[in-house]
């Protein structure tokens, strides 16, 4: 075997030392996130619980203080279910002009981006 051989072989299994690494490295990282989203949303699960046992408590006393019924809530459900024109468990505003300069605004911007002109104030949108 010549000396051109013998390096040429060496070179080959630092490269392939050097891969493993990186991939090791890479599924270190990937296992890592995993993890954080899974924190994420486990804490995501146990506030959604929170918010849903504190809507149903809010409910019965609201519910009993004044004499409503559960049609009522599903009516009242309804009505601003259909605020934003589609019948889907959701009330997300549209894209919509811009009240102040009249360029249209993406609903995901709670303000314009061109005048800062707040489009929906609401503490009820969602993010």
């Amino acid at each position: 075997m010549s000396l051109f051989h013998l390096y040429g072989m060496a070179a080959g299994a630092d490269i392939e030392r050097g891969r493993s690494a990186a991939a090791e490295g890479a599924a270190a990282r990937a296992e890592s996130r995993a993890q954080r989203v899974e924190t994420q949303l486990r804490r995501l699960e146990a506030n959604l619980a929170k918010a849903l046992l504190i809507n149903e408590a809010l409910w019965e006393i609201i519910r009993d203080q004044h004499g409503l019924r559960l049609e009522d809530l599903h009516k009242k459900l309804y009505e601003i279910d259909m605020r934003d024109g589609q019948l889907d468990g959701k009330n997300q505003r549209k894209p919509a002009p811009c009240p102040q300069c009249g360029r249209t605004v993406s609903a995901r911007h709670a303000a314009c981006l061109y005048c800062g002109c707040v489009m929906d104030a609401s503490v009820f949108t969602v993010d």
